[in-house]
């Protein structure tokens, strides 16, 4: 399994999180949404969703976790622009703004914990941007994703777009 080799790059500690905010918003990684944009995103991430099943039926293990990454990343952005008015293209910064402004209870991330321990809170979903890094762009690598990661990336998904749609909608 690939995922049991990647790390968070992540800080763990709440002022290492509040130094990486600050940067984020010094250097405008997070930024105004045009209002009520948080459905357009959703709709995107709906959409990944959909073809990240699609691709696990294809037995197509790479895409899946590219699909399923996409689905979380326009989830999360959709969240903070309901909530917020502000989006990232910043992976990074997307995911300490989410973790920043308390955006996902800690009941969603017990349930996580549940599917696999690397997925326990808000800042372990930077494993999945690391393996959709590996299935985008590792030309050896890619192969060794097995269906067990790909089926756990895509579980996270699921429930993190059915999370953020509640919020939303």
């Amino acid at each position: 399994m690939v995922i049991e080799k990647i790390k968070s790059k992540l800080p763990k500690k709440d002022e290492s999180l509040q130094k990486v905010f600050e940067f984020c918003t010094k250097r405008k990684k997070i930024i105004q949404d045009t209002e009520g944009h948080s459905l357009a995103r959703l709709e995107k991430a709906k959409h990944d969703l959909s073809r990240a099943f699609e691709e696990i039926k294809a037995n197509s293990f790479d895409w899946t976790v590219i699909k399923a990454y996409y689905a979380i990343h326009h989830a999360g952005n959709a969240l903070l622009s309901k909530k917020r008015q502000e989006f990232s293209k910043d992976h990074q910064c997307l995911i300490v703004a989410l973790h920043h402004f308390n955006l996902i209870p800690s009941n969603l991330f017990q349930e996580l914990k549940k599917i696999d321990e690397r997925f326990s809170d808000v800042l372990s979903l930077d494993i999945g941007f690391e393996l959709r890094k590996i299935s985008q762009y590792g030309v050896d690598e890619w192969k060794e994703i097995s269906r067990k990661d790909a089926e756990m990336l895509l579980d996270v998904a699921r429930k993190f777009v059915e999370f953020v749609e509640s919020q939303v909608i």
